[in-house]
């Protein structure tokens, strides 16, 4: 599902680069796990809300 073409979206390096480092670092909205960490083992909806949410708030999808 991951590889899948509904699931690519070719983004700025930049922002792949920011959306990165915000998936590696603690956040208070997971508990004080990284979003990495929290969706290991979620169900693929959870890490796909996760994923669109984190574009959308770098800027690459319009809310």
């Amino acid at each position: 599902m991951i590889n899948d073409p509904d699931n690519i979206v070719l983004i700025p390096r930049m922002r792949h680069w920011l959306i990165n480092r915000w998936y590696a670092r603690p956040n208070d909205e997971f508990g004080g796990l990284s979003p990495k960490e929290f969706l290991q083992g979620k169900p693929w909806d959870e890490q796909r809300r996760v994923g669109l949410n984190a574009l959308v708030d770098a800027g690459v999808l319009k809310p």
